[in-house]
């Protein structure tokens, strides 16, 4: 997870860069010829995932509001509460097995996945 800025902004209102987080990293993946069936290959394609989110508020200034009550808006945004190695594509949170946590290398997800990086 690295940590970066993003600039939240809404129509009439003015931009407020706030801290953030993002999930930045890379995965293993490969294509290399099946071990048991040498006519076929195998493929895995991990990608560096969001694992659970959170969501916080904020409040933009809106000068141009017509009245009082609309010139400060709450706006809801979301972050990765962590990262991690998972399958490419979209998943669902409860389709994840711990079989899809087996067998990565010294330098996969579960090495990185217990480290803090600054």
């Amino acid at each position: 997870m690295a940590p970066v800025i993003h600039v939240l902004t809404h129509s009439g209102c003015k931009p407020k860069a706030i801290p953030s987080f993002a999930c930045i990293g890379k995965c293993s993946s490969y294509v290399q010829v099946s071990g048991s069936k040498i006519w076929q290959m195998e493929r895995t394609c991990n990608c560096c995932q969001e694992s659970g989110e959170r969501e916080a508020s904020v409040v933009l200034y809106c000068p141009d509001a017509k009245s009082e009550e609309k010139r400060f808006r709450k706006v809801s945004t979301k972050a990765p509460l962590e990262c991690m190695c998972r399958p490419c594509g979209s998943i669902d949170e409860s389709a994840i097995i711990p079989q899809e946590m087996t067998g990565y290398a010294e330098e996969g997800p579960l090495h990185n996945h217990f480290r803090k990086s600054f």
